[in-house]
């Protein structure tokens, strides 16, 4: 078995250091730019042949950008606490001057001509561009072929499991400080808590998505992913702040900021009842509960609280992106099939054919659900809930065994997530564990609609008083 901090015995930096402690290194001069993003360009060269995070990496761009950082500091320019940083970024995210595949043939030579806003801001705060990562094409439940599967680093015999795979295993393995990602149902917390990482969906239109491409209007959300919660923190603010005109309906204004450094006291968690037919393996919550326990010794109050019927949610948000998604590949659907995979150009097909009167209904169910779930948090702060009820799966699994008991993998594995892209509350995966297998498990934790900086200051209070984000991946599996 290899082992991941041996594969390139050059190396010197820590590739596990947190974005956060790289960042007061960097501003101390204990490392330079050049160094940390010559280490990861190292360790990209390493594992990426093994891991796939990576569609694009931007070696000489990359080393260009580091070494102008490195002499603004110099001068005493400093642009933030990302200065100098690597970060990776999913390749449906516009890059000027750098091919941005959205992980398909179809745009295999795609060379935008400017950089989406929320680049545009990670730029202006320092942060260095390492790669395109690699992700599910368009981001809709598949690979494509001509870019294969990202592997998680804990198991690469196991899947990342979302479309925003490559931007979590890449942090995971040490191959970025940080990364951006996308979610329209889930894709930023399933591979993030699958791969032992904290992955940020922010509350709906704070983060701009000008530049991205769409899968769903309604549902897309555009968010962070780190090692740790304050380094996604880090990250989320350079990121938010409302694009005028780019259909975002969010008055980031209102968005409460807030130190994540001020603890939990006083505030109400609540931890959703089980519903029928509902299952989730014990070793699953087992952690949960014993996260419950870690953020009532800090001085929060858990309570139990009824929502609505998650596969509801998963039904609606289903229909909603599956016809969006058809309605605006429609025309390169007919000019180009065959580029598609198979699987994506099904989905096309098949969200071509969804009924008009499907589409409104679930529209008016995802309105009902949005308006059940303001109610429900007039009495809690934050939800803490599951991801998933069971940990990575095997490449190339179509079952997940939930103690015994098996079931398809849709809805039972994604019955968590997409909740939250159809209300929009903003959601934060944070690790809170490991199976017998050694595989992370991970909680989830839900707060009001622009209550992003709460969210992110529990899960935060969480990681100061444990140390599972602390861990590696020792092994690139067998």
């Amino acid at each position: 078995m290899r082992r991941l901090d041996s594969v390139a015995d050059s190396h010197q930096l820590d590739p596990w250091l947190s974005l956060t402690d790289l960042s007061r290194d960097i501003h101390s001069g204990e490392v330079s730019p050049v160094e940390v993003v010559t280490d990861v360009l190292r360790r990209i060269a390493a594992l990426n042949p093994v891991l796939n995070c990576y569609i694009t990496v931007l070696e000489e761009a990359a080393l260009q950008q580091a070494a102008a950082l490195e002499k603004l500091l110099l001068s005493g320019i400093d642009l933030g606490p990302l200065h100098g940083v690597p970060i990776a970024v999913k390749d449906n995210i516009d890059t000027v001057g750098v091919r941005t595949t959205v992980g398909s043939r179809v745009f295999a030579d795609r060379v935008p001509d400017a950089d989406a806003t929320v680049i545009e801001r990670l730029k202006a705060a320092g942060a260095v561009i390492v790669g395109k990562a690699n992700m599910y094409e368009f981001a809709n439940g598949s690979w494509h072929p001509d870019y294969g599967e990202t592997r998680n680093p804990w198991d690469t015999s196991r899947s990342c499991y979302g479309s925003s795979s490559g931007s979590a295993s890449a942090v995971a393995a040490g191959l970025a400080h940080g990364s951006v990602g996308t979610d329209t149902g889930g894709s930023i917390r399933y591979p993030a808590a699958l791969c032992g990482v904290v992955g940020f969906k922010p509350s709906y239109g704070v983060v701009s998505r000008a530049g991205v491409y769409p899968l769903s209007p309604d549902l897309d959300h555009v968010g962070p992913l780190g090692r740790t919660v304050a380094d996604v923190a880090l990250q989320f603010a350079a990121m938010h702040g409302h694009e005028p005109g780019a259909g975002l309906s969010s008055q980031t204004s209102r968005l409460r900021v807030e130190g994540i450094e001020r603890g939990i006291r006083g505030l109400r968690i609540g931890t959703p009842r089980l519903q029928p037919g509902e299952m989730v393996a014990a070793e699953v919550q087992a952690a949960i509960a014993a996260a419950l326990g870690v953020l009532e010794s800090q001085g929060a109050r858990v309570v139990e609280v009824d929502v609505p019927d998650h596969l509801v949610s998963c039904a609606a948000v289903w229909t909603i992106f599956s016809a969006e998604f058809a309605e605006h590949e429609r025309a390169l659907m007919q000019e180009r099939p065959n580029d598609y995979s198979k699987v994506v150009r099904a989905a096309i097909l098949d969200g071509e054919f969804i009924p008009a009167t499907d589409y409104v209904r679930a529209q008016r169910v995802r309105q009902a659900i949005r308006a059940a779930y303001r109610d429900v948090m007039e009495d809690v702060d934050v939800l803490a809930l599951p991801v998933t009820p069971v940990p990575a799966l095997k490449v190339g699994a179509e079952t997940i065994d939930i103690d015994g008991h098996v079931q398809s993998i849709w809805p039972a594995f994604e019955r968590y997530c997409p909740t939250f892209n159809a209300t929009g509350l903003p959601a934060l995966s944070v690790p809170c564990g490991f199976n017998q297998q050694s595989l992370p498990l991970a909680l989830q934790l839900v707060g009001r609609h622009l209550g992003d900086w709460t969210v992110l200051r529990v899960g935060n209070a969480y990681q100061q008083a444990t140390t599972w984000h602390e861990s590696h991946p020792g092994g690139l599996g067998s």
